[in-house]
């Protein structure tokens, strides 16, 4: 049995993180219809709309909180699943991995970083040997 690679347990725990951050602001969201008061993933999101808000074009919409809940709820959860099927080494649990990074990266901010960190684990060899993908040699 191989030896696990440190950039897999590396995702792991970040995805976990993003995963299960992303679930508790969601459930916060639809429990209390208010952002999270400390270290929201939406923080940024919380400043554009503000800004849109301010202004006199046809942009000032305010989004209300309860827009963000359920999104947040559902890529918090894909965490699991994506998680799940790259330790089950799944073939789908790779490309699962890589849009739900994607998507989280649209958190603007802590969320972004931690979701940018993911990718960049994902797409090292040594987690790509792992999986059974190893980097493909040419010879010329």
């Amino acid at each position: 049995m191989r030896r696990l690679p440190l950039s897999l347990v590396l995702l792991t725990i970040f995805a976990a993180i993003l995963g299960i951050w992303m679930t508790f602001e969601g459930l916060f969201i639809r429990l209390f219809g208010d952002y999270l008061p400390f270290l929201s993933l939406l923080g940024s999101w919380i400043r554009i709309n503000e800004a849109l808000m301010n202004t006199s074009t046809p942009l000032g919409i305010r989004l209300e909180p309860q827009t963000f809940a359920w999104p947040l709820i559902a890529v918090g959860l894909s965490w699991t699943g994506a998680l799940s099927a790259l330790w089950l080494k799944l073939e789908w649990g790779y490309k699962v991995t890589n849009f739900v990074a994607a998507l989280s990266l649209l958190t603007i901010g802590y969320g972004s970083i931690l979701a940018a960190l993911v990718l960049v684990c994902l797409h090292v060899t040594p987690t790509r040997f792992w999986l059974g993908e190893p980097e493909k040699t040419y010879v010329t």
